[in-house]
């Protein structure tokens, strides 16, 4: 999976055949529809996963409108990608095309799973807590329903602190879970503490995807008007970074409980993406 600017991308339209790449936009429709970069298709983030399969075998370039869903996208494309294709994300999105710069995006760095089985857990449990950090930090600085759509197909939907609260309190009950299992395969007295110990002496400053806390916080702090979209695409981001990290502990170990209790954190992620994409359609629209 590999990056390229605006720039690089106009180079490289230019030099390739257009049979030869698939431009996918993975924004809402509604936003396909006010601008959207020419030769592109749509395919929304909600309904990527069950279409990647389908995707011809040609090069696949993402965006988004600021690079972030598209590095999710990515992500799940390149685990499918079994012809080797080449896979790129349009770094700034289409702002950056627009030539709007946003700035501050942390380089999401590869979660080392070359540990021993209980390290990895207990960097999971680390990850958990430093996601459930942003989120309380989410909530306690910034005013999230201030022009916030509610769906009416749901009876108004959910509002946005109800959208952060769920995700954050799924953080927590993630990390218990964790812990549960890390408890099974470690001798009695080589148990660290009880969670609460544990949870407590985490410092929380990694978070899903590997960016830093401080990191996030700044992104937000820093970033676009659109205060709602912003902070959604960052959270689901987070989210497809753990999906993909639990699917991809799950493949590796060998242990039944702990493979099926991965790939149920896994599918756990997948749905706090899916409310959060459901959230962002009624911020964008």
């Amino acid at each position: 999976m590999k990056s390229m600017t605006a720039d690089e991308l106009r180079e490289y339209r230019e030099k390739e055949h257009e049979k030869s790449y698939l431009l996918i936009d993975v924004r809402q429709p509604n936003e396909y529809e006010e601008s959207h970069i020419s030769g592109s298709i749509i395919l929304p983030l909600n309904e990527f996963e069950e279409q990647v399969e389908e995707l011809p075998e040609k090069n696949l370039i993402f965006y988004c409108r600021s690079g972030i869903r598209s590095k999710a996208a990515a992500i799940t494309a390149d685990f499918f990608n079994e012809s080797k294709k080449d896979i790129y994300t349009l770094e700034g999105g289409i702002l950056g095309w627009q030539g709007i710069t946003v700035s501050g995006l942390p380089c999401f760095k590869t979660f080392d799973l070359n540990k021993e089985l209980h390290e990895t857990l207990l960097d999971a449990i680390n990850l958990e807590k430093g996601a459930f950090r942003f989120y309380e930090h989410i909530l306690n600085h910034f005013d999230l329903d201030a022009n916030f759509n509610k769906s009416p197909s749901n009876n108004g939907g959910d509002s946005m602190v109800e959208v952060i609260k769920n995700a954050r309190d799924g953080e927590l009950g993630h990390a218990k879970l964790i812990y549960s299992h890390l408890k099974k395969i470690l001798p009695n007295d080589q148990v660290f503490s009880e969670f609460d110990t544990l949870y407590e002496k985490l410092k929380g400053d990694i978070l899903e995807g590997g960016a830093t806390f401080d990191e996030m916080v700044k992104l937000i702090e820093n970033r676009t008007k659109d205060q709602n979209i912003d902070i959604l695409e960052v959270a689901i981001s987070m989210e497809y970074r753990a999906f993909d990290l639990y699917r991809v502990i799950s493949e590796r170990v060998d242990n039944g409980s702990l493979k099926d209790a991965f790939y149920s954190l896994s599918q756990a992620e997948k749905s706090h993406m899916d409310t959060l994409i459901k959230a962002l359609e009624r911020a964008t629209s």
